[in-house]
């Protein structure tokens, strides 16, 4: 009985895996086939081969990420506008606030007073200035509010021995102590501290508003006409010229001295300095005096001259300019020679 009820299972097995055998197709069917499950093929077509429409893929993803390659490269474009349009105030900002040096200096005006019992003043801030309607003073009238640092004596050249008395200021631009000096007189160091406009002038004193603000501005700083700054580094063609000279000073009084720093030389436009130009930096090796034990580094050669860096001239006055450092190779220091560059033509 087990026997038989055995063979009915198998036999129904049987019947049933040969009803999901797949029945192969054969002559028209299998054109049938494809017609039904491929629409849109017809005989004169011709079918890419394998290699081709792979390419063709790759090609369709290169097509769709065209538009974002093109997004991307204009949204970097604007970056890199705004980069550069943003490096370009920076700079600006730096070469207006890079100060001089001049002999003298008589100031307009002076800050008399701060609002709201503030100790220092920044854009946009309210101050008090003691120039008004009697200096001709109008509404919207710009000064440079500055400082004088301290007078600068020349670092190598003597002066006339100690009968010049050098009045040094602390950074608020109140004297302090009269100090005798051995170096040659060059002038005062003017650190530029940011630019007023007038708001509501009166007789004797004005109202004026901050308008830009380079460092912060106190009471009894001084004030001289407003003159708008411009980079003329490129406004004079780069000539072959016969200079030298030193560096006498460093903005905020910098003893390594090195890349976008700023220095004061001693040389200006009456020496032919002209904004744009371009002087390396050197100093010259000294030989040591022979000794019992020890001899010259180089017996009876001159050292060669070795280049520190290079600067260029970002503003000009009758006897000394401003330059910012735009190569170093080694920290440069004050009292080291400067020499004109011919080698540099821009463009």
């Amino acid at each position: 009985m087990k026997t038989l009820i055995s063979l009915g299972f198998l036999l129904i097995s049987i019947l049933y895996a040969g009803a999901f055998v797949v029945q192969p197709a054969w002559g028209n069917d299998l054109k049938i086939t494809f017609e039904n499950e491929v629409a849109g093929i017809t005989p004169s077509m011709e079918i890419l081969p394998s290699k081709t429409g792979a390419l063709l893929e790759n090609g369709n993803t290169e097509i769709a990420n065209t538009g974002h390659y093109a997004n991307s490269k204009s949204h970097s474009k604007e970056k890199s506008h705004e980069y550069y349009a943003q490096k370009q105030i920076t700079a600006e900002r730096k070469y207006a606030s890079a100060g001089f040096i001049v002999p003298d200096s008589t100031p307009v005006g002076t800050v008399t007073k701060l609002f709201e019992l503030k100790e220092v003043a920044l854009q946009p801030d309210l101050v008090f200035v003691d120039i008004g309607k009697r200096q001709g003073v109008e509404k919207g009238d710009r000064f440079t509010v500055y400082t004088l640092d301290r007078y600068i004596y020349h670092p190598v050249l003597p002066g006339h021995g100690f009968e010049k008395l050098g009045e040094y200021t602390r950074r608020n631009g109140y004297p302090t102590i009269l100090i005798p000096h051995p170096g040659k007189p060059v002038g005062h160091r003017v650190m530029i501290r940011g630019v007023l406009e007038i708001t509501e002038p009166g007789d004797k004193v004005s109202y004026a508003r901050v308008v830009k603000a380079y460092d912060t501005i106190r009471v009894g700083h001084l004030l001289m006409p407003y003159k708008r700054f411009e980079d003329q580094t490129s406004a004079f063609p780069q000539t072959d010229k016969s200079i030298k000279g030193y560096v006498v000073a460093s903005k905020g009084d910098v003893i390594g001295i090195k890349s976008d720093d700023i220095i004061y030389i001693d040389k200006g436009w009456d020496d032919q300095v002209r904004p744009g130009d371009h002087f390396e930096v050197y100093t010259i090796p000294q030989v040591e005096e022979e000794i019992w034990y020890k001899k010259p580094f180089i017996d009876d050669k001159p050292m060669l001259p070795f280049v520190r860096g290079e600067i260029k001239v970002i503003d000009t006055q009758k006897k000394t300019a401003t330059a910012i450092v735009v190569k170093s190779k080694k920290s440069m220091e004050i009292g080291d020679l400067i020499r004109f560059k011919r080698s540099h033509h821009p463009g």
